[in-house]
Order: structure tokens, then sequence, then C-alpha cells
């Protein structure tokens, strides 16, 4: 998944619950106060260095986001 995918799930700037997804297997469960900015702070630059290798890998083999 790359940033410009998070569109599709118009993802809203409140509290929730997200699920990164790969098919029907969720990847990771997270809970935000605001789900929006989460969510985009999983495509910045500095990944990496900030989360580390099994985030980078999660984020480049989901391919779907759900929150509640």
């Amino acid at each position: 998944m790359i940033l410009s995918d998070l569109k599709q799930f118009n993802l809203p700037d409140e509290p929730g619950v997200y699920f990164f997804k790969q098919d029907k297997k969720t990847l990771y469960i997270g809970k935000a106060t605001s789900l929006r900015d989460r969510a985009r702070s999983y495509f910045g630059r500095d990944l990496a260095a900030t989360r580390g290798g099994v985030i980078v890998r999660m984020v480049a083999e989901c391919d779907g986001l759900e929150f509640k």
C-alpha cells in the first residue's frame, strides 16, 4: 500500500481503532485519537528509523485498511 491509497478509505479525523489487512488476514491493530493522522504516519520517509523493519514490511504487504 502507498500513501495515495489511503484516500479511498476516507479516514475521519476522529478517535478509533484501525486494522491493516492483507486479504482477510489482520496484520496489525492499533488505536488512535485521529485515525487520519495515525494512518498517514505509516507512510512517512522516516518509518524505518522510527518504527522499525517489521512495521515497514507490514505496510508494504497490506492491501486494505478497516476502522471502527
